[in-house]
C-alpha cells in the first residue's frame, strides 16, 4: 500500500505523519515551527523527512493562508509571514524530492470530514474550527469550495456587527468585536467568560472556564449561552446563502459535548425566530475528526490531485 509523508503547519508546532493511502497513521509527531523564513521552515520539514526517507511517495501540507491548491501558490500564509506570492508546492518538492500539495489548514479540516467524517452523508456541509479565530470549509456537491482566489469559507471574516465594522477603520481591536472571529472562537468563549468575572482575558483560558462551568459557575454558563447564541446566528447568515444540510464542530474545544450542544439548541431557538424563512434548520454535529483532521484532508487534497 502506497504512504505519504503529511504535515499540519500550526503556529507553534508542525504536527506530521506517515500515513497511508486510507488515510490510517503510521506513525506522528511534532517539532517546533518554524516562523522566522522560508529557509528555517523548509529545513525543519526536510528533517522530518529524512527521518522516513524511502518510506513515502508524497507529501501533502496543510498551512494556513490563502492559497491556490491546484497551483501549488501560497498568496500568504498565516503565521508564517514570510510567505507571500511563492510557489510553496514547487519549494516542497525541491527540499522533500516528492511530488508535493499544499491546501489551507480550514479545507483540510472540512475535506477529512468530507473523506469520511461527519460530512461523508451529505452532498452540502460546512465545518467549524473554533480555535483562536473561526476557521473550517464549506463543501459544496461533495467538493470543498475554494473560492475565485482561494478565500472561500473564510468564516473568521463574517460580519456579526455591520454597522460596527463599517466605521472600525483599520483599528483591529475595534475590528474583533465586529466579526465572528472575536464570538465564534475558543478566544470569543474565554473573552465573554472574562467580562463576566471582571478579568483580563489572557488570565483565563478554555481550561479554567470548563473546570468553572464543571463547578457550577453561573458566568461559565452565562458565557456558553452566550457564545452558543452568537455562534448559532452566524450559521443562520451562512445558511441563508447556501442552504446546506449539516454543519460540523471542530477545534479544540469541541471536545466537550456542551459545546455542540448549546450551538444547537441556540440554532433551534434563532432559526425558529423567522417561521417564514426560505431555508431549512440544518443538522449540527460535532466533527469526526479532532487534532487530526488537517492531516487526513491534506492527504484528501493530495491524493485529489496527484493520484
Amino acid at each position: 500500500m502506497k504512504q505519504y509523508l503529511a504535515f499540519d503547519m500550526g503556529g507553534t508546532f508542525i504536527k506530521y505523519a506517515l500515513m497511508n493511502e486510507n488515510a490510517e497513521i503510521l506513525e506522528q509527531g511534532k517539532v517546533p515551527a518554524a516562523t522566522d523564513s522560508l529557509e528555517g521552515l523548509l529545513d525543519a520539514l526536510k528533517r522530518v523527512g529524512n527521518m522516513y526517507e524511502g518510506q513515502y511517495e508524497g507529501t501533502a501540507v496543510s498551512m494556513p493562508g490563502r492559497l491556490d491548491t491546484a497551483k501549488g501558490i501560497a498568496y500568504t500564509g498565516g503565521s508564517y509571514r514570510f510567505i507571500r506570492n511563492i510557489p510553496m508546492g514547487k519549494h516542497l518538492e525541491e527540499c522533500l524530492g516528492v511530488p508535493a500539495t499544499i491546501g489551507n489548514d480550514g479545507k483540510c479540516a472540512a475535506n477529512a470530514e468530507a473523506w469520511n467524517g461527519a460530512l461523508s452523508d451529505v452532498d452540502n456541509g460546512c465545518v467549524i474550527v473554533l480555535g483562536t479565530g473561526t476557521g473550517g470549509g464549506i463543501m459544496l456537491n461533495k467538493r470543498i469550495w475554494m473560492g475565485t482566489t482561494g478565500g472561500g469559507g473564510e468564516l473568521s471574516h463574517l460580519v456579526s456587527d455591520m454597522a460596527a465594522f463599517s466605521t472600525a477603520g483599520s483599528d483591529f481591536g475595534r475590528i474583533i468585536p465586529t466579526i465572528w472571529a472575536g464570538h465564534a472562537s475558543a478566544n470569543g468563549l474565554v473573552s465573554k467568560f472574562a467580562v463576566r468575572k471582571g478579568q483580563n482575558p489572557a488570565e483565563l483560558d478554555g481550561v479554567r472556564l470548563f473546570e468553572a462551568y464543571d463547578a457550577g459557575d453561573e458566568d461559565a454558563k452565562a458565557a456558553l449561552e452566550e457564545f452558543g447564541r452568537i455562534t448559532a446566528a452566524g450559521i443562520y447568515s451562512i445558511q441563508s446563502v447556501l442552504d446546506l444540510q449539516k454543519y460540523a464542530i471542530g477545534g479544540g474545544i469541541s471536545a466537550r459535548p456542551e459545546v455542540t450542544d448549546i450551538i444547537r439548541e441556540k440554532a433551534d431557538e434563532v432559526f425558529n425566530q423567522f417561521p417564514g424563512r426560505p431555508f431549512l434548520l440544518p443538522e449540527i454535529v460535532t466533527c469526526r475528526y479532532g487534532n487530526d483532521a488537517n492531516l487526513i484532508g491534506a492527504l484528501r487534497f493530495h491524493l485529489d490531485r496527484i493520484g
